[in-house]
This record gives structure tokens, C-alpha cells and sequence, in this order.
């Protein structure tokens, strides 16, 4: 996965219904980001928010099945769909529309409404896998989202992983973050681009019923660090500073650029 600890620091309000500052002044649990000297946003700490992924449906029918729930929505034009383990789970082509909505609430589910149905949901939940000293490093110098434009890159990435990982105490795969001997392992690893890439991750293996992905990751980075968030990937992915993604047996990614 593309970590439970590393991708756990999150924005509540999300643009789309309006600017992203307006949206996180919308929601009480949205701190406004703190900022660094050199004038970078950073994202304040996790908190639970229902996410939600739409495809074939626009902005103002998902904002219609939110009613009067505050909610925040972003759309995104698909560039490519990219398998790295197993088949993907949906089928998109390029230039298709994708929405992700946001609400502190359950969105409940509509029977035979296709047209505003989401294709995977998730709930983000607080760090894991991390030692005080981690997170302490995360919080300060965690990048926050991006603004919309063709310049900002998103990725989403939903994951699986194998029962044999399941079945581990938490204690040993707590191991697998951290490193081991000569392996950098995944939060070190992850810890190299905080500042660059903005990361958020979605919990779905105990909160919705599916077997397609235990986690949905999210990312969202300046069109100029697209050489850095791919470095990202190939060392997370590499067994030889990660060992942990040899439990990994369904990815795949969604490349998009950030609309509105």
C-alpha cells in the first residue's frame, strides 16, 4: 500500500464547491493550513472524511445526492489508466470526466441511481505505523493540496493486499514500515517527498464492502515533480528497499489532471 502512516495526513475540505480555502473554512474539523517561511502550505493532521469516486456523471449530480450535508467536490479529466498489478477495476479512457466528493458524513446509498453512484469510496483514519518523532516530521513538512489547473498532476492509485499480510500481527507489519538491515523501507522511503507530493489515503478493506482494493491512494503533485513522484513509486515498489510490497497483489493507476 501506499502506506497507512505516510499517506495519513490530510486536508478535510477539499475544492469544489468553491475555492479550497473556502471549503476548508466550511467545515469546523478543516484547520486552516499552516505555512511555511517560504510560503508552502503545509496539511494540517488527519481527521475522518468520507471520499468518494465518481465516473459518467457531473459536478451538480453528486452534489445533489449530498443535499443540504456540507460536501466538497473536485473534477478531473482522466489522461491514462496504467495496470502494475492485476487488472484494473474499472475501465476509463482518456479525456473522461472523474469526480472525487468529500463529506464528515456517509453518503447514503440510492438503489438503481447509476447516475450518481460512486465506483469506490473509502475513509481516511488516523496515522498508523509510525513512531511519535515520524509523525511529528510528517506534520511539519507535509505538503497540502494543490489548486486546480493543468499544471497539477492527481494519481489514484486503489490497492490490494494478499491475506498472508492480513494475517500478520501488527506488530510485524509495523516491521515492514520501519527499516530492516540494509532496506530503506516504506516510511523512509516516503518521507523523501512530503514536501513535493501531497498524499491522502483512503481506508476501504472495514469500511465498505468490497474486494476490489483494501485502501484508495491519492496524490496530487506540481506537474514540474512528476519525475520525483515517479522515483517515489519505482522505490516503493522495489523489494529491495520495501519488502513490504511483495503483499501487494492488485494496483493500478489512474492518471489525471486536477480541473476544477
Amino acid at each position: 500500500m501506499l502506506r497507512s502512516c505516510w499517506l495519513g495526513i490530510v486536508v478535510v475540505g477539499l475544492i469544489g464547491c468553491g475555492t479550497s480555502e473556502e471549503a476548508l473554512k466550511e467545515s469546523a474539523a478543516s484547520p486552516k493550513p499552516a505555512t511555511k517561511a517560504e510560503g508552502i502550505p503545509v496539511a494540517p493532521e488527519s481527521a475522518w472524511t468520507w471520499g468518494y469516486f465518481f465516473t459518467g456523471t457531473d459536478k451538480a449530480a453528486v452534489s445533489k445526492r449530498f443535499a443540504e450535508r456540507k460536501h466538497a467536490v473536485n473534477t478531473y479529466r482522466v489522461d491514462k489508466v496504467v495496470p502494475v498489478t492485476g487488472e484494473p477495476g474499472i475501465k476509463l479512457a482518456a479525456g473522461d470526466s472523474f469526480l472525487r466528493a468529500e463529506s464528515a458524513v456517509r453518503l447514503p446509498a440510492v438503489e438503481g441511481d447509476k447516475a450518481a453512484s460512486p465506483f469506490m469510496f473509502g475513509v481516511p483514519q488516523h496515522l498508523e505505523y509510525t513512531t511519535k518523532p515520524q509523525r511529528d516530521d510528517l506534520n511539519k513538512r507535509s505538503r497540502a493540496e494543490l489548486p486546480a489547473g493543468k499544471e497539477t498532476i492527481t494519481v489514484v492509485i486503489p490497492i490490494r493486499k494478499s491475506a498472508a499480510w492480513w494475517a500478520l500481527p501488527t506488530d510485524e507489519r509495523n516491521a515492514y514500515f520501519q527499516k530492516m538491515a540494509d532496506k530503506k523501507g516504506h516510511t523512509a522511503i516516503g518521507a523523501d517527498y512530503v514536501d513535493r507530493i501531497y498524499r491522502k489515503l483512503y481506508h476501504t478493506r472495514y469500511a465498505v464492502e468490497t474486494r476490489d482494493h483494501d485502501f484508495i491512494t491519492y496524490f496530487e503533485f506540481d506537474r514540474k515533480h512528476e519525475a520525483d513522484f515517479k522515483s517515489l513509486l519505482k522505490a516503493l515498489r522495489d523489494p529491495e528497499q520495501n519488502p513490504e510490497w511483495k503483499y501487494v497483489d492488485r494496483e493500478y493507476e489512474i492518471w489525471l489532471t486536477k480541473v476544477e
